[in-house]
């Protein structure tokens, strides 16, 4: 009988302690853009919050660092004008029931604001192919493709 007193108050204390699972934006578009200005802050904890584990220990290794947040604190040390890319958006951003994708390939994943193309030389569409998966914690990056696998954009 305690046992079974006791079991819902500890889950009420993993909840409280961060066990729970941190709470995603509930909009794909919301999460990549949250990601996209973690990134520019150098915020690795924030920006790997929005990775699921698998996720963050490829965004590790593809972007060669030991960890997901010195992976961001590589990509973050790489922009050159942060404001600028903050404010990129997901306009290719493509949404299939449960999961998202947005590709970075031949630049045409992310745009400024008012849809024009990034000039750039570090933007969100270096980062490569972002998959997301819509979850009870919200929408969370689950897969993650560095843009070194791109081939030419033949122009």
């Amino acid at each position: 009988m305690r046992v079974t007193k006791l079991l819902p108050a500890l889950a009420v204390v993993a909840v409280l302690a961060g066990c729970g699972g941190t709470k995603a934006p509930d909009d794909p578009k919301q999460t990549l853009t949250d990601l996209v200005g973690h990134l520019a802050d150098g915020d690795g904890g924030k920006a790997c919050a929005l990775l699921l584990p698998g996720a963050r220990d490829t965004f590790a290794r593809e972007n060669e660092a030991a960890d997901c947040e010195k992976a961001v604190a590589v990509i973050s040390g790489r922009i050159t004008d942060a404001k600028t890319y903050r404010a990129m958006v997901p306009a290719g951003l493509q949404v299939k029931g449960e999961t998202a994708t947005v590709s970075g390939y031949c630049h045409h994943g992310w745009k400024n604001a008012d849809g024009s193309d990034s000039t750039l030389k570090v933007d969100p569409n270096t980062l490569g192919d972002i998959t997301l998966k819509k979850t009870t914690d919200g929408w969370l990056v689950s897969d993650y493709s560095s843009s070194k696998h791109y081939s030419s954009c033949g122009g």
